[in-house]
C-alpha cells in the first residue's frame, strides 16, 4: 500500500517554550481515510530518514496527545482541510 496521493495544505507554527523546548507544528491534510494507510505513510518517512527522535508525533489529528489543548488552539486558526499533524521539537 503507498500513500501517493500526497500532503496538501500544509500550515506550519512555531511553539516555543513548551517543556520539550521549541517546537514545529505542521497540520497538513493527507488524502486518505483510514489510519492505517496514515501509518503507512510514516513508515514511508521512517524508511526515507525522514523521521527521527526530534519527531513527537506524526499521525491522525484524533489520536494526538502531545499538547492536545495547544494544539488545538492553534488548529483554530488553520483555514484550509487538515486531517493530520507532526509535532517536532527544533532548536
Amino acid at each position: 500500500m503507498r500513500t501517493d496521493s500526497g500532503i496538501k495544505n500544509v500550515v506550519t507554527f512555531r511553539l516555543t517554550g513548551t517543556p520539550d523546548g521549541n517546537l514545529l507544528v505542521r497540520f497538513y491534510h493527507l488524502d486518505i481515510a483510514s489510519q492505517e494507510a496514515v501509518n503507512w505513510h510514516i513508515a514511508e518517512q521512517l524508511v526515507a530518514g525522514q523521521m527521527s527522535a526530534e519527531v513527537l508525533y506524526e499521525g491522525n489529528l484524533q489520536n494526538n496527545t502531545v499538547y492536545p489543548t495547544a494544539i488545538y488552539k492553534l488548529l483554530d486558526r488553520v483555514e484550509v482541510y487538515v486531517n493530520c499533524v507532526r509535532i517536532e521539537r527544533v532548536k
